[in-house]
């Protein structure tokens, strides 16, 4: 019988933002390396944690909910039919799980800062980060986007089939194309100087940070480092060779950005920062 259990896991009571993203990170590879809890029931418990599981919840954000749940479903039946070795090393469930419990947290804390939520915007951002890697294989892109591409257009007959339509279609098809490592700057950059919104472009912003934020950790980022390692040898990506070493981590962090208010009141820049002079 599969575990439910993620002890640990979006709990904050006295620790800070920071201590309870490692401690749910712990709970998620705990699951992983153990009795595996199921992507659908990590998206759950995120949904849970954010408010957003009761009856008064708008249409567009109950339709977006329903088809994150669907993507959660049909990752975790494909990789339980074709076994843990068709399974990329790094882009696997548990990136999936880091991805939708950093998001689930980044929202949390800028409601607080905001002192205002926005459920339609929280519910595509969980659509958004579950889906952003959605049938990736592996491998590597060959020009922009390409992979985020694919992952739209195999997300395209469940969003049709939850009845995903309008801006919120919209708004998440291009948080996963735009999800390419090669246009995070420029999608820091388009919010430069400005105050947060729950608009697109912000929403572009939370994806790019929690698509690495797992990787940034200074506790979590070497073994991130290494399964990509992994996942880029089997496909004879020469830097497989470099990525997990000193020099590939600092090259790494000297490219990753975090700009958006939850970021900066998890303090990860700063310890990013911390650890390039170190390295």
């Amino acid at each position: 019988m599969q575990s439910t259990s993620l002890n640990g896991f979006l709990v904050r009571d006295d620790q800070s933002w920071l201590q309870c993203l490692e401690n749910s990170y712990d709970a998620l590879r705990t699951s992983w390396q153990g009795e595996w809890v199921g992507l659908p029931v990590v998206l759950a418990q995120c949904v849970q944690y954010l408010g957003l599981n009761h009856d008064a919840i708008s249409l567009p954000a109950f339709q977006m909910l329903k088809a994150a749940n669907r993507v959660a479903h049909q990752i975790e039946n494909a990789f339980a039919q074709e076994g843990s070795e068709a399974e990329p090393p790094y882009h696997n469930r548990l990136h999936f799980a880091d991805a939708i419990t950093t998001i689930s947290l980044q929202i949390a804390i800028q409601s607080r800062l905001s002192q205002q939520s926005n459920e339609d915007w929280a519910a595509c951002a969980l659509l958004a980060s579950i889906a952003h890697d959605f049938c990736h294989n592996g491998r590597i892109n060959q020009f922009e986007s390409e992979i985020e591409r694919h992952s739209v257009d195999m997300l395209r007959p469940i969003l049709d089939e939850c009845g995903v339509t309008g801006i919120w279609r919209e708004w998440t098809e291009q948080c996963i194309i735009r999800s390419e490592f090669a246009l995070v700057h420029q999608n820091h950059m388009a919010v430069k100087g400005t105050q947060f919104e729950w608009d697109l472009k912000w929403l572009i912003v939370f994806i790019n940070e929690s698509d690495v934020m797992a990787s940034a950790s200074t506790k979590f980022g070497i073994g991130m480092g290494k399964a990509l390692a992994r996942e880029w040898k089997k496909i004879n990506f020469e830097a497989h060779q470099t990525v997990a070493t000193p020099a590939g981590r600092k090259g790494f962090l000297e490219m990753i950005m975090f700009s958006s208010p939850a970021s900066l009141e998890l303090g990860i820049q700063v310890a990013v920062d911390q650890e390039i002079k170190e390295l």
